[in-house]
C-alpha cells in the first residue's frame, strides 16, 4: 500500500502543484500501471481525488497545527499532510497511525528525510484532536463558513451565492462532495430496462430510478461501469440526467413522426445526439461535429457501442461559419463549451482552475458560436442552447443577446416539453435552470429559440 500512496501523492502534487486536470492525471498514472491490483487502483482514486477535493479544508486545518504558513512548505511535504489529514478525518478504514507512520516514511522517500520529526509531530497533534477542531461561524462569517467547510475559494462561494442563494448554494455544495450515484440512460438495446434492472441487481448493483425520466436510471457505487451487464451490448449510456434535457426537449418541440435533418455542433462524446438518434417515432437524422479527430473519434465509437446507425461524426470548428450549412437543419443543438460550475461532483479541479476573466472569455465564444449556428437553421426551426455551468454571463444573459441581436428568432418556453419534476427548475421565461443538491444530478441551463416563419 506503501507504493499505492506514492502514487496518490504523485497526481496528488500533479494536480494541485502544476495545475493538471484531474482525470486526465488519475487515468495516466493507472494506465501505466498495469501490475496494481483492483484494491490499489480504488485506494489511489480515493485517496488522490479526495484530497483534491478537500484541499480547501484540509489546508485549514494544517493552518491549525503548522507554524510555518501551509503555502510556504515545500509542495510534496504540503501534499504528503494533506493527504495523511484526509485519511485521518475522511478515510476510517485506515488506522490513525498507519496514515501517520506512511507518511514519515513518505517523506524520507522523497528526499527529505530531515523533515521526518515534523511530519510525524504534525500529524500526531492532528490525529489526537481532529474531532477538537473549530471551523468558522456560519452566522458571523458564512462566506468562510462555506468555503472551509465544502473547499470551495471564497470568490467561488460569493458567485454562487449571487447566482442561486445561500442555501441553494450550500445543498449544491454538499451535492459536490457527496460522490453522487452514476446516472445511466437505458436504450432498450439487447435488454430493455426491466431486463437491466434485474441484470445488475443480480450483480449486487443497487439501482435506482431517475428523478426526471422513466429511462434513466442512478447506480450507486458501481465500480468499473464498461464491465457491467449490458455496457458492450449497447443497453446503456453514462449519462446525467440533466444532460438528457436539451435532446428531449427537442424530440417533444419536434412531436411526433416527421423527418428531420439536425446538427450537434460541440457533440463529442455524443450523449445528446445518440439519445436524440434513438427516437423511434420519427425519422432523425444528426451530423455531429466536433472540433478535433480524437473527439469525433469518439462520438464514432460510442454510436458504434449504441447501434446507432443514424449519427455521422465529422471535425468542425463551431465558431467558422460553413456556407454548406446554411438553411439545412430543422435544429441544432448547442451545448457549448463552458466553465462547468454544475459539474463539481465529477470534475472537483474546476474549482481551483476557473477564473472571473476565463468565464467572461468563454460567454463571449459562446455568443460567437450562437451567432454562427443562426445560420444553419430553417425557418420554424430550433437551436437547443444548453451547458453546464451556473453562470448568469454564459447562460441567461447569452440567451438575451442572441434574441437582441436574432430578431428573426424567439425565445420558446419550454415548460410542458420537460417532466414536471422540473417545474421548480423552470424559469419564468421558459428557460430551465437545474440546481445540484435541489435536484440528485449535475447543474444544468437550457434555452430554445425558434426561427420565425
Amino acid at each position: 500500500m506503501d507504493n499505492a500512496r506514492r502514487l496518490a501523492l504523485e497526481i496528488t502534487v500533479d494536480v494541485l502543484e502544476n495545475k493538471n486536470y484531474c482525470n486526465i492525471s488519475l487515468k495516466r498514472c493507472l494506465d501505466n500501471k498495469k501490475d496494481l491490483d483492483e484494491r490499489d487502483k480504488r485506494f489511489i482514486s480515493m485517496l488522490s481525488l479526495g484530497t483534491i477535493e478537500r484541499a480547501i479544508e484540509l489546508d485549514y486545518i494544517l493552518s491549525l497545527y503548522c507554524k510555518k504558513p501551509v503555502n510556504k512548505l515545500k509542495p510534496y511535504i504540503r501534499n504528503i499532510l494533506r493527504m495523511s489529514v484526509y485519511q485521518i478525518k475522511y478515510m476510517k478504514q485506515v488506522p490513525d497511525s498507519a496514515a501517520v507512520n506512511e507518511a514519515v516514511k513518505l517523506t524520507a522517500k522523497k528526499g527529505y528525510g530531515a523533515l521526518k520529526g515534523y511530519v510525524n509531530g504534525v500529524l500526531r497533534n492532528v490525529a489526537r484532536t481532529i474531532n477538537d477542531i473549530k471551523y468558522p461561524d456560519r452566522k458571523k462569517e458564512p462566506v468562510k463558513y462555506l468555503s472551509i467547510v465544502y473547499s470551495m475559494p471564497e470568490w467561488l462561494v460569493r458567485h454562487y451565492i449571487k447566482e442561486i442563494g445561500y442555501d441553494r448554494s450550500e445543498s449544491a455544495f454538499k451535492y459536490f462532495c457527496s460522490a453522487p450515484a452514476v446516472t445511466i440512460r437505458c436504450t432498450n438495446t439487447a435488454y430493455d430496462k426491466e431486463e437491466l434492472e434485474k441484470a445488475l441487481r443480480k450483480s449486487e448493483v443497487t439501482v435506482k430510478d431517475g428523478e426526471f425520466f422513466d429511462y434513466a436510471l442512478k447506480l450507486v457505487n458501481p465500480g468499473n461501469v464498461a464491465e457491467l451487464t449490458g455496457y458492450a451490448e449497447g443497453s446503456f449510456a453514462v449519462q446525467d440526467e440533466s444532460s438528457m434535457i436539451p435532446a428531449h426537449a427537442l424530440s417533444m418541440l419536434f412531436g411526433r413522426g416527421g423527418s428531420y435533418n439536425v446538427l450537434d455542433i460541440c457533440a463529442a462524446p455524443g450523449g445528446k445526439a445518440m439519445q436524440l438518434a434513438a427516437c423511434r417515432d420519427k425519422d432523425i437524422h444528426i451530423d455531429a461535429r466536433d472540433i478535433s479527430e480524437e473527439k469525433t473519434a469518439i462520438i464514432i465509437e460510442n454510436a458504434k457501442r449504441l447501434r446507432i446507425d443514424n449519427v455521422d461524426a465529422g471535425v468542425f470548428d463551431a465558431l467558422a461559419p460553413d456556407r454548406s450549412c446554411v438553411g439545412k437543419y430543422d435544429a441544432v443543438i448547442a451545448d457549448l463549451p463552458c466553465s462547468g460550475l454544475g459539474v463539481l461532483a465529477k470534475k472537483n479541479d474546476i474549482k481551483y482552475n476557473v477564473s472571473q476573466k476565463g468565464m467572461e472569455e468563454l460567454a463571449a465564444m459562446q455568443g460567437k458560436m450562437l451567432d454562427t449556428a443562426a445560420d444553419y437553421v430553417k425557418a420554424g426551426g430550433y437551436i437547443i442552447f444548453s451547458t453546464c455551468t451556473l453562470n448568469k454571463c454564459e447562460n441567461e444573459d447569452n440567451a438575451e443577446k442572441f434574441l437582441k441581436g436574432h430578431d428573426d428568432f424567439e425565445l420558446t418556453d419550454l415548460r410542458g416539453y420537460v417532466p414536471d419534476t422540473l417545474g421548480g427548475f423552470v424559469t419564468k421565461e421558459g428557460m430551465i435552470k437545474v440546481i445540484p443538491g435541489k435536484a440528485e444530478a449535475d447543474g444544468f441551463f437550457v434555452a430554445a429559440f425558434k426561427r420565425k416563419g
